[in-house]
């Protein structure tokens, strides 16, 4: 109903009806409509029968609320914005393998407050699962509990069961699985007891659009759980995350449920498969008959895939996004042109001699690409090469975004190690001149001076986001002091986001001394790590001329000494600049 008024209706009084301050604008609209049919647009309502109004009957003498809570579309839409809490801010209680979140707990209120709002909220409350432990644990204790013989669960299995876990998985449209905290063998007599009542229809989750699954691998636990994905795969499923962390121990009844998910889901756009670093078994023959099938696919990430699947993927031209990781030293080449379609594009490899070995045939022209590079077998005359070779296989003039990792090469983690970055380094990425995005937060800044820091902002002048050095592990000590940033704030007028290690304690200009026009009031915010600093006055002083908008400060505190006592100055550093900011009326919140 929302689409259709918004199709009927494109914009209320010259604004966008999607937009959140046009919600009252909306409901007058509904109610006028309301009104065409006689009374009061309450009384219309509450002449309804129940099934139309969600079974409440509205009195306008006896209406409490504002009548744009009558509106079933504003309801979900502000439910809408009470689940996004959680993903602005995920933090919450751990319960039963359940993040107990503030948005989760405001739904469950919510529900509980009045019938009106009770089937909007629960919608959004179970419409994305992080575990299939709550499902679960619906059912009786008997069926799941660890003293329980799970053998014994089908006998059991009852109408008012099915009822109750139909009632709730119908909603789901985002699964992440499989359950942490209970037994492989218990999950799968649940789940089979479930699929095996007489009203049950696969896929058990009828709404379902996307599933993330994980496997558990530990040195005392490993249940791949695969299986299990045939209790939910059906034609709804549009996005498959796979993290088989268990491959290649994978027995035949597992491995025949991936080889049936093409024929489960035909209609996936997005497809991820991520395979352990150094696996024995390439998996790239599996996951080419897997992907082959699927006609509609817009964003993939696997293993690199053989020559005949890349050319059928090329012939689409629907392939958006495309991320490739070579998990091992043996894989298929790939030898032509990615289709122009292709806006994203990733390469992951144990080393970057790898990336350099795959990249020395392929030619495409992204907006974004990404390297992750594994650090433990690469040196920084490797790094080197890397950066050499792509100029001539990526577009000058349409890579915006480049982001290099250091990774491990033997875990799926980021790295332990580091590489110095000097400008002979760099030379070869400024030639890309339309960078929006530049993240180098991986690397040290130890061997970039102010001069760099200087031909680097030359060259990247469309520059809108920075980071340089902020995540280095070994946390050197950088070369490039203000100087390096008012480098940056005077070639990169766009400049938005900035996050960079320099040095604090040396070469801070005087108000007087800083070039004439050097302002940029679009940065609020600053990353500066473990940059040191001793003149806490004199910065202060510095960064409000060069940027009258900045209202945060951001440092990595350290446990070393020196390292402390930077990070309380440049804490005085962001309180001085607040109170700057207060005194002329500005919210710093």
């Amino acid at each position: 109903m929302l689409d259709q008024y918004r199709t009927e209706e494109g914009t209320l009084s010259g604004q966008d009806t999607s937009n959140s301050n046009c919600l009252f604008a909306l409901t007058q609209y509904h109610l006028t409509r309301r009104r065409g049919s006689g009374g009061s647009p309450l009384k219309a309502l509450s002449k309804r029968p129940c099934s139309e109004s969600n079974g409440v009957d509205v009195r306008e003498e006896k209406c409490s609320f504002h009548r744009a809570l009558l509106v079933p579309e504003i309801v979900r839409l502000i439910f809408g914005f009470v689940q996004a809490l959680d993903e602005e801010s995920p933090v919450g209680e751990c319960v039963g393998f359940v993040t107990q979140t503030e948005g989760k707990r405001s739904l469950a209120y919510l529900s509980r407050t009045c019938r009106f709002f009770h089937e909007p909220a629960i919608d959004a409350l179970w419409m994305n699962l992080e575990s299939i432990d709550p499902l679960i644990k619906l059912l009786p204790r008997r069926m799941w509990g660890r003293n329980r013989y799970p053998l014994l669960v089908r006998k059991f299995m009852r109408k008012k069961h099915w009822d109750t876990f139909q009632k709730y998985a119908s909603r789901v449209k985002t699964l992440r699985g499989p359950s942490y905290g209970l037994s492989a063998a218990t999950q799968h007599t649940v789940m089979a007891a479930i699929a095996s009542s007489p009203k049950a229809t696969r896929p058990l989750f009828p709404q379902l659009t996307e599933i993330i699954w994980r496997e558990i691998r530990m040195f005392h636990r490993s249940e791949p759980c695969v299986s299990l994905l045939k209790y939910f795969m059906g034609p709804s499923v549009t996005q498959i995350t796979l993290k088989l962390h268990c491959w290649p121990y994978h027995i035949p009844s597992e491995m025949s449920v991936l080889t049936e998910m093409s024929n489960l889901c035909p209609n996936i756009v997005s497809f991820t498969a991520q395979f352990p670093p150094s696996s024995h078994n390439d998996p790239c023959e599996e996951v080419g008959d897997i992907v082959s099938n699927w006609k509609k696919l817009r964003a993939l990430h696997s293993c690199a895939l053989p020559q005949s699947v890349m050319d059928q993927l090329i012939s689409q031209n629907t392939l958006e996004s495309l991320a490739i990781e070579l998990n091992n030293s043996i894989y298929p080449p790939f030898i032509g042109r990615l289709p122009e379609s292709l806006h994203t594009f990733s390469l992951g490899g144990s080393s970057a001699m790898m990336c350099t070995r795959y990249l020395k045939n392929v030619h495409v022209s992204p907006t974004s690409l990404t390297l992750r590079i594994g650090a433990d077998d690469s040196t920084i005359e490797d790094v080197a090469d890397l950066f050499r070779i792509l100029p001539d296989h990526f577009s000058n003039t349409t890579v915006q975004i480049f982001t290099p990792e250091l990774t491990s090469s033997y875990w799926m983690s980021r790295s332990t190690d580091t590489f110095r970055l000097d400008l002979t380094v760099l030379r070869p990425i400024l030639v890309f001149t339309s960078l929006r995005i530049v993240d180098l937060s991986f690397f040290s800044t130890a061997g970039l001076n102010d001069d760099a820091c200087t031909t680097m902002a030359q060259s990247w002048r469309s520059l809108e986001s920075l980071a340089l050095g902020t995540v280095d592990i070994l946390m050197e000590r950088p070369v490039a002091t203000v100087r390096g940033v008012i480098a940056f704030l005077a070639h990169c007028p766009c400049l938005t986001n900035l996050a960079m290690a320099f040095d604090g304690t040396r070469h801070i200009p005087e108000v007087s001394d800083i070039p004439s026009g050097v302002i940029n009031t679009r940065i609020e915010r600053i990353d500066v790590a473990h940059s040191p600093l001793m003149d806490v006055n004199a910065m202060a002083t510095c960064l409000g001329t060069l940027m009258p908008c900045l209202k945060k400060v951001d440092v990595v505190q350290l446990g070393r000494e020196d390292d402390r006592e930077s990070g309380g100055r440049w804490e005085e550093v962001q309180k001085m600049l607040s109170c700057s900011l207060r005194s002329q009326g500005i919210n710093t919140d």
